[in-house]
């Protein structure tokens, strides 16, 4: 008999977290007879800590039921242990860019089939300082810009509610720059920049053109950093990104990097997949193949950024 691991976010999805998963154990259990462990979450910590007890349990798998901010602190409990069963997502917050990219699956009759018969992929996880991320890490004009969207207009609007934030804010903050250093590969670059981004997959914030050669399971990061520039050229960029142009832009700089690390003066925040983490000065670097993420039978596992 299966045995599954479920964690909860009761407030998640306009509060339907916990129904929605009542009605795929129906489902579930009426193809096939299984065990459920269920933990209803009741804050950060409180859902690290049942994500570590689960990992080290006997479990033929850990679904989650929440948005981005709960899947980034049962990843961060998972990273407590050795090894860990593999990982279900059910997306229910705005983004859900990993269960887009991995084509999972809202219809609760299409999800038990996929937990009941699922194909189990080996990926990647970033880490920012001392915390974990399983799609992105940012810091500057674009996680501000996200953490200054109420929850009410994310649920209203969705992933327009940050594009509409953006045209507002962008010339506000254009002359709002941040100098960072970079040390990368030995050397040391300083960059006047409008933020930067480093992705672990190839999906951020609805975008699937921002980093066009990230990969779950590649063994790098994509760091993109937007420099200041002329504002036409700045407001051509942004346009570009909504308009999913995967054309160079200027003022934009790509990387494909194992680890580095960020230095600035100033007070930078840094967001991982959503959640405030800590600040500049800041090491990042990639964890290969970390985690097993679960995905339906119809995904096809992307390398390098390609295929």
């Amino acid at each position: 008999m299966k045995t599954f691991a479920v964690i909860v976010n009761p407030n998640a999805g306009r509060k339907l977290g916990l129904d929605r998963f009542e009605s795929l154990r129906e489902i579930i259990m009426e193809k096939e007879k299984c065990e459920f462990h269920v933990h209803e979450t009741i804050g950060k910590e409180d859902t690290i800590e049942a994500a570590t007890r689960f990992g080290t349990g006997n479990y033929d798998l850990i679904m989650v039921f929440g948005g981005d901010g709960t899947t980034n602190e049962v990843v961060n409990g998972l990273m407590k242990t050795q090894s860990s069963p593999p990982l279900a997502l059910f997306p229910m917050g705005t983004a859900n860019d990993v269960a887009t990219h991995l084509k999972i699956p809202r219809n609760l009759k299409a999800y038990a089939e996929m937990i009941l018969d699922p194909q189990i992929i080996p990926v990647d996880v970033g880490k920012a300082g001392d915390r974990y991320f399983l799609n992105v890490a940012a810091g500057g004009l674009l996680p501000d810009l996200a953490h200054k969207v109420s929850s009410e207009k994310k649920s209203m609007l969705g992933k327009f509610a940050y594009y509409l934030e953006g045209f507002i804010e962008f010339p506000k903050q254009f002359f709002q720059t941040i100098e960072i250093e970079l040390e990368l590969e030995g050397r040391v670059e300083t960059r006047d920049t409008l933020f930067f981004l480093l992705a672990n997959g190839p999906i951020v914030g609805g975008f699937k053109n921002l980093v066009p050669k990230a990969s779950l399971d590649d063994g790098k990061l994509d760091l993109l950093i937007v420099e200041n520039t002329e504002f036409p050229d700045m407001a051509n960029a942004f346009l570009s990104f909504l308009r999913k142009k995967t054309t160079p832009r200027k003022g934009v700089v790509y990387y494909r990097v194992d680890s580095f690390r960020l230095n600035s003066k100033k007070a930078v925040d840094v967001d991982v997949d959503g959640e405030l983490c800590g600040h500049l000065p800041m090491t990042f670097k990639v964890i290969p193949y970390a985690l097993q993420l679960i995905a339906p039978k119809n995904y096809q596992r992307q390398h390098n950024g390609e295929g």
